[in-house]
C-alpha cells in the first residue's frame, strides 16, 4: 500500500505499508509517521485546514476519526464514488505514466523508484492540482452530480 498527502505548499513523504492497512496501522504508520497534520498545522494554522481522504474503513472507523477530530477538521464523510474530485488520484496517474517504462528487479528497487518519482514531483504539478479542486466542484455543480472523469 503506498500513501502520500499534498496540500498547497505541502507534500508529506510517500509511505510505503507492506501489508494490510488496519486503523492502528493508519493511525500509527501512515498519519504519525507522515507527519502531514503537523505538516499541514505549521503551513496553514491549527484548525485552519480540512483532512481530504477517502472511504476506506481504516480512515472512516470511529476510533480513526476520533483521533483525527482531536488534531484538525476532517471532510466526513467524503462522498462515495467521487474519486473525480480528489486530486490526489489524477497524481497517482500521473506518477503511473512516469513509472510505465521502468522495470524494477524486485521490490526494492520499485520502492526506490517510486519514492524518487514522488520526491521529484514539481511543486507546479503539484499546485495545478490542487488549484483544481476549485474547477472540480464547479463542474460538479454544473454537472448537477454527474462525473467529471472525461474533463480529467
Amino acid at each position: 500500500m503506498i500513501w502520500g498527502a499534498i496540500a498547497h505548499d505541502v507534500q508529506t513523504d510517500l509511505i510505503i505499508i507492506n501489508g494490510t492497512v488496519n486503523t492502528e496501522c493508519y493511525i500509527h504508520d501512515i498519519i504519525k509517521k507522515s507527519n502531514v497534520i503537523q505538516l499541514a498545522n505549521s503551513e496553514y494554522g491549527e484548525f485552519k485546514w480540512i483532512f481530504q481522504q477517502d472511504g476506506a474503513r481504516p480512515h472512516t472507523s470511529k476510533k480513526t476519526l476520533t483521533y483525527l477530530k482531536q488534531r484538525c477538521n476532517v471532510l466526513d464523510p467524503w462522498p462515495p464514488n467521487s474519486p473525480d474530485l480528489n486530486p490526489i488520484e489524477n497524481l497517482w496517474s500521473i506518477m503511473d505514466t512516469k513509472l510505465k517504462n521502468c522495470n524494477p528487479k524486485n521490490e526494492e528497487e520499485f520502492i526506490k523508484i517510486i519514492t524518487n518519482v514522488w520526491d521529484t514531483l514539481s511543486w507546479k504539478t503539484l499546485e495545478n492540482l490542487v488549484i483544481s479542486m476549485y474547477k472540480r466542484i464547479d463542474l460538479v455543480i454544473e454537472r448537477e452530480g454527474e462525473s467529471i472523469n472525461s474533463f480529467y
